[in-house]
């Protein structure tokens, strides 16, 4: 069965930033670039990052102990990928909205998890689990 593909327009500052952030730190694939967006495969969903002066994400509720941008998307990928790009996002000396963390120990849902802002402000979720699946769990 085919799932559908989510598709995603986020506000940028910069092509050459978000390029650098989504192709080099989180490894996504770029199937076009034009002079004010990017088309971005992002983990099997269609994200496009156009310029935009005036949008910004900010801080604005508390998840766990610390404030968290309620505007905010992701991808929950295998635990040596989750590995590979934090170590590519510390190398690079990225923002963390939130550090590195584990959360839900010891249920189905176990996961390691960052929260990171693209060059642009956007938060970007990266949860770690051995069997991804498992986010649907009721437990």
């Amino acid at each position: 069965m085919h799932k559908a593909t989510l598709h995603l327009s986020i506000p940028v500052k910069d092509i050459a930033s978000t390029l650098f952030f989504y192709h080099d730190l989180l490894g996504c694939s770029v199937s076009r670039v034009i002079d004010d967006r990017v088309d971005i495969e992002f983990f099997g969903h269609h994200l496009v990052a156009q310029l935009s002066g005036v949008e910004a994400s900010h801080v604005s509720v508390n998840i766990g102990k610390n404030p968290y941008p309620l505007r905010h998307f992701g991808v929950i990928v295998q635990t040596a990928i989750y590995e590979k790009m934090l170590i590519a996002l510390r190398t690079a000396n990225a923002v963390f909205a939130m550090q590195p963390d584990r959360i839900f120990i010891g249920t189905p849902r176990e996961q390691s998890v960052f929260l990171v802002f693209d060059p642009s402000g956007n938060a970007v979720e990266v949860k770690g689990m051995d069997d991804p699946e498992q986010v649907f769990s009721a437990q």
